[in-house]
């Protein structure tokens, strides 16, 4: 199942037997029963069973686990029935880091490609985005905006100015406001200035 952050989402597993003799399941069962919630229901007895689950959990992130079903069967005791859930943010950005490494401002050659990248803004669902600010927390960090698809996905370009690089370490962060959230997004960028 796929979904977004918020979501409660359901999906329906039907269980049926094929063979003369009767099934008949006798216990459900998971490994992940603090985040989902599941319910057997009979359809035709001894024959035909559906296995409704749904995410107990709306936060962003993955469930991934088994739904153990012990059956009267013979042939098939047990069945394992795998589950994974993914329920993803709304708006990201990718990559949420950024690391330049070691840069030698001395040295000759592609300096210029080494100081800039470039992250993704991207609207999953709802109403469409608008980028209204990006704020880059040193005055040497230059952004761009370029528009891929109009109010559902952004590329900014990231530029460290070679000019006003500070030497050393450093870890810095671009925030970017839309219109889809109160929190900005936030880019860290790591590296080291030589």
């Amino acid at each position: 199942m796929v979904g977004f952050e918020g979501d409660k989402l359901s999906h329906e597993v039907t269980i049926e037997t094929m063979q003369e003799e009767p099934l008949e399941i006798t216990e459900v069962s998971s490994d992940v029963d603090e985040k989902i919630t599941y319910e057997l229901k009979t359809v035709e007895k001894d024959k035909k069973y559906t296995l409704e689950v749904k995410n107990r959990s709306t936060d962003e992130g993955f469930i991934r686990g088994n739904i153990t079903l012990k059956t009267s069967s013979k042939k098939k005791p047990l069945i394992s029935l795998p589950l994974y859930i993914k329920l993803q943010k709304e708006l990201v950005v990718k990559p949420e880091a950024l690391a330049f490494g070691t840069i030698d401002t001395g040295a000759a050659g592609a300096l210029e490609k080494r100081l800039t990248k470039k992250v993704m803004v991207k609207k999953n669902r709802g109403e469409d985005l608008t980028i209204k600010k990006i704020e880059p927390s040193a005055d040497w960090i230059m952004t761009e905006t370029v528009t891929n698809r109009e109010g559902k996905q952004y590329r900014v370009v990231i530029t460290l100015d070679k000019d006003k690089l500070p030497k050393g370490p450093f870890e810095e962060k671009v925030e970017i406001k839309t219109n889809s959230q109160k929190e900005p997004l936030v880019v860290t960028l790591k590296g080291d200035i030589k």
